[in-house]
């Protein structure tokens, strides 16, 4: 009855060949043997010491003769040795020394440095798919356009379930809207569980957080399962693709585990976790010329593409946690009537007074940069009404004699209405977007409105997004009107 003893990322894994069953996996670093056992008695005696969770299974005892290295081949007496001082820890007095306490029982009790969790994770975003893909949270493309209503994304029994569509070639992407940002020093992880019905059909499948150009993923095709790094380098877009070992995997069209955690600074291991154990961790220190992946802020995504088959993926809930972070890193900015007096004179109902989009692409490379809304004040020397509008579709504003002009580095663009003036500003059709807030002004009186509410929930502005705020007298006469939105940038 040979085991198969050997070291796979950062566990030892104890392999029963005549059962062709996994009977093993802990990290190395708990493990120590008895080395008089093996020398007296030709017996390797594993075990693990200060674990207070006890729950790994470990073989009290294996026969040095049936032990077996990574190539099947036996050990030696001085070969397992070897192996050991290399992997594992030594007791050599034959008992159980004291040893520090481990709290964790697997991989994924550590940070991405390999130090055990002592700190809060801060999740920086998440989503569910209970009764529906939420359209607040969630955006579509298929074949590459991005869709004003779901087409093949839906909640089947509580799982998102995406497919390819019927066609060859079709692309079903669905990704969020917000782009959760790495925080620097801190490890970054994504986490959900998928459901891969018909695993070998003529298709791929692609889940993790990604866009065309950046990020990193799992992929499935008809040969294997993969963990992809994503990044672009002078316009141009690689895909490093690792096999990844499926012994943790009994059955991948069934729900399995899947995560992965990046420590980066540009140039970090990533690790490909699968049902909470180390399918793959990349090795990138030292080699690597640009970095692994050159924008660390990406929407969670999943893909589904049409090779010959229509394929389906399902996912129950995912996130995107920073192990240790606080969600910080952002800029304040702010936008306003700039001219002297600070207001300009309206009339009618509905004048845009301030609009501001996050644009779409920057330099010719995709925006990921969202922006958390803080503040706005508004000001109307008669009463009057404030209204906040949000689209994705920058038609509803018609420039006629105004120009968008960049905010700070030009991710953001806005316009003041006819400042400076212009014979004919910005007008605002009411139809093309969404009335997310309004309220009464008094009579020369300033209204503040906070978009912060104490942790509860946030608002973004991103990528594609147009803010539109409109001030108008109650009575649709003439006033004079100004306004200033506050924000930060996660830059």
């Amino acid at each position: 009855m040979a085991k198969r003893i050997e070291i796979i990322g950062n566990s030892l894994t104890i392999f029963d060949t005549d059962l062709s069953k996994r009977v093993t996996d802990i990290p190395r670093h708990l493990v120590y043997y008895k080395l008089n056992k093996l020398l007296d008695e030709g017996i390797i005696s594993i075990f693990v010491v200060g674990n207070l969770v006890n729950q790994i299974n470990v073989p009290s005892s294996i026969l040095l003769a049936d032990a077996v290295d990574t190539n099947d081949v036996p050990f030696t007496e001085d070969g397992f040795i070897a192996f050991a001082q290399e992997n594992l820890g030594s007791d050599k007095a034959g008992t159980d020394s004291p040893q520090p306490v481990e709290l964790a029982k697997n991989d994924l009790g550590y940070d991405a440095w390999g130090k055990p969790k002592v700190t809060i994770d801060n999740s920086l975003f998440h989503g569910m798919f209970t009764y529906s893909v939420p359209v607040t949270v969630w955006v579509e493309q298929l074949n590459g356009v991005e869709l004003t209503e779901f087409s093949n994304a839906t909640s089947v029994n509580g799982k998102l379930n995406l497919t390819s569509g019927v066609t060859l070639s079709d692309s079903s992407y669905l990704r969020t809207f917000r782009n959760p940002i790495y925080e620097p020093n801190r490890g970054h992880i994504f986490s959900t569980s998928v459901f891969l019905p018909e695993p070998t059909a003529a298709g791929i499948r692609r889940w993790g957080y990604f866009t065309t150009e950046s990020g990193s993923f799992y992929e499935k095709t008809a040969t294997g399962l993969y963990g992809v790094i994503r990044t672009t380098v002078d316009s141009t877009t690689t895909d490093d693709r690792y096999l990844l070992d499926e012994r943790y995997i009994d059955d991948i069209s069934k729900g399995n585990l899947y995560d992965i955690r990046m420590q980066w600074r540009g140039i970090g291991d990533y690790d490909f976790i699968t049902n909470k154990f180390i399918a793959k961790t990349t090795d990138l220190l030292g080699g690597a010329t640009d970095l692994s992946m050159y924008n660390p802020a990406n929407p969670i995504a999943f893909e589904c593409i049409n090779l010959g088959d229509e394929v389906v993926l399902q996912a129950g809930c995912v996130d995107i946690t920073s192990e240790g972070g606080e969600d910080s890193g952002k800029a304040y900015g702010s936008v306003s009537i700039s001219n002297l007096n600070g207001q300009v004179p309206v009339t009618g109902y509905n004048t845009p007074v301030i609009a501001i989009r996050s644009l779409g692409t920057v330099g010719g490379l995709i925006n990921t940069r969202d922006t958390l809304a803080l503040l706005v004040n508004a000001y109307s020397d008669q009463r009057s009404l404030i209204r906040i509008w949000s689209t994705r579709d920058l038609t509803a504003i018609t420039l006629n004699d105004q120009v968008w002009k960049d905010f700070g580095d030009g991710h953001l663009q806005y316009i003041e209405y006819d400042s400076p003036d212009v014979a004919t500003p910005m007008t605002f059709d009411t139809a093309k977007a969404e009335l997310v807030f309004g309220s009464r002004i008094d009579q020369d009186q300033t209204y503040t409105t906070t978009a912060m509410f104490e942790n509860r929930t946030s608002i973004y502005l991103n990528p594609n997004d147009m803010f539109i705020f409109t001030i108008h007298r109650e009575t649709g006469a003439a006033c004079n009107v100004g306004l200033t939105f506050e924000f930060a940038e996660e830059i």
